[in-house]
């Protein structure tokens, strides 16, 4: 249960605002200073410390209603109640961030104490309020392809079936990678993120025969195409491991089963959400996706879940490969009623072991609080683009 304490939340805004706790008082006598002797500008400030409180307490009592009912007393509504878990997993206080979104910003963190494996970046969460929009236009605002480009300048390709083979289903995929094909070819492993089998089949491309590029991008597109019907068939479960040059071994499917436990609390509201899209299958749309990261090309296999209902709706965008730059990643968008508005949350958990090994703890929280602002950013414009 969040617990908020009434006085101290008072005294820290008051005296953010340089005002002291007794009000329009006499300093020296201690005394109440009667209404008609109070100056003009004595009004004035007495006015505005009033509107100071009256702030102060409607976002104590917002924060209160995020904590739960007390012992003995009916709850809030579940959106509050739901609320208050999801800024107790994003390690955001009540008391200072209620009046920020009510005033239309968008609140984002990220949150060390939820990173479970040493190569996750988790927990960077954000929320805003939105009223007069149906849930489910919330969720496909942010899942549209366009929001993603303009945020986070990644192509989402079409919609691919897991049993359209590797030709129509991935047609017009670069070669991932700004070495020359030939040097990456070599030593596959050394860059791209792959097994050992899927690097040996790389590796054995004859270097002299003609159209090197047109034949790794085939070879390439077998790959994803293998991955991509793994996962349909079997979900997380059949997402393969990558073993990096140096006999690395990184694990995926452990990865994002570790970010799908850590949101069970999303359970409640949408049972059996996180389920369905950890097990692959019909239910689940599938995408592969490009992005330019410093003039290299990663590229993406995801799977897709929505839930759609006018006041409460859920989406998922699951990372299970990656080319290279981070080994898998999870992020959620829901949309609950809150109060007379509906609260709008993203949370994504990212794993990559280029946060390990020296100066760990510095790239780490580079990239904790680059994901943050991104996500912020994402649902900034994904308002955006509801109000068009």
């Amino acid at each position: 249960m969040l617990l908020v304490d009434h006085d101290d939340s008072l005294r820290r805004a008051l005296l953010a605002e340089g005002v002291a706790e007794r009000g329009a008082c006499d300093a020296e006598a201690g005394k109440q200073v009667p209404l008609e002797r109070m100056s003009s500008s004595s009004r004035a400030i007495g006015g505005k410390r009033a509107m100071i409180l009256l702030r102060t307490l409607a976002g104590t009592l917002l924060a209160l209603s995020l904590a739960g009912p007390a012992t003995g007393q009916q709850g809030g509504t579940d959106g509050q109640r739901f609320a208050g878990e999801l800024m107790r997993h994003l390690g955001l206080d009540p008391a200072g961030r209620l009046i920020e979104l009510e005033n239309g910003a968008v609140v984002h963190n990220g949150v060390p104490s939820q990173e479970k494996l040493a190569d996750e970046v988790a927990a960077a969460g954000s929320m805003l309020l939105v009223r007069g929009r149906e849930a489910s236009a919330v969720i496909d605002a942010f899942l549209h392809t366009e929001t993603f480009l303009q945020v986070h300048k990644v192509k989402r390709q079409q919609a691919v079936e897991p049993n359209a083979g590797d030709g129509p289903a991935f047609a017009g995929l670069p070669f991932p990678g700004s070495e020359s094909v030939a040097e990456l070819v070599k030593a596959p492993r050394r860059s791209l993120s792959l097994s050992v089998a899927e690097g040996e089949r790389l590796s054995r491309l004859d270097l002299a025969a003609p159209d090197l590029a047109g034949r790794a991008r085939a070879a390439f597109a077998e790959i994803l195409a293998a991955r991509l019907r793994s996962y349909a068939t079997r979900g997380v479960a059949g997402v393969e491991a990558y073993v990096r040059e140096g006999g690395q071994v990184v694990e995926p499917r452990v990865e994002l089963r570790t970010a799908i436990a850590s949101l069970a609390f999303v359970q409640r509201e949408f049972p059996g959400f996180l389920d369905r899209l950890g097990a692959g299958g019909s239910d689940v749309t599938y995408y592969w996706m490009e992005r330019s990261v410093e003039r290299v090309i990663v590229l993406i296999l995801s799977a897709e879940l929505r839930t759609r209902g006018a006041t409460a709706a859920l989406g998922a965008d699951l990372h299970f490969y990656a080319a290279r730059e981070y080994n898998s990643m999870l992020t959620v968008i829901g949309v609950i009623p809150y109060t007379d508005a509906s609260l709008v949350f993203a949370v994504n958990h990212t794993f990559t072991d280029r946060v390990t090994g020296m100066g760990s703890t510095v790239r780490r929280t580079v990239a904790r609080n680059r994901i943050a602002s991104e996500l912020a950013r994402h649902l900034d414009e994904t308002r955006k683009r509801l109000a068009r």
